[in-house]
């Protein structure tokens, strides 16, 4: 009787899980991805300072990496966007 009571979990068990991965498909496909926010990155003496619009021209040399548009849209050098 037991090893049944055993077999028996086992199925719900497994049940419960099967159904967790179409679930979970329909929720992100429910959800519209964010916009990415804008930050351009710069080294400094101790750490690394982001802001959400570029710096100007003379401190394009300390830029370290960005999220959105270019900081220097015609310059065909520069950090790459991660």
């Amino acid at each position: 009787m037991a090893v049944r009571s055993l077999i028996l979990l086992a199925c719900f068990v497994v049940a419960a899980c099967a159904e967790l991965p179409s679930q979970l498909g329909q929720n992100a496909q429910a959800e519209p991805p964010r916009p990415v926010e804008p930050r351009y990155c710069y080294k400094t003496l101790g750490k690394v300072n982001c802001y959400s619009q570029p710096l100007d021209g003379k401190e394009a040399n300390r830029l370290v990496g960005y999220e959105g548009p270019a900081p220097r849209p015609n310059a065909g050098t520069g950090p790459l966007s991660p």
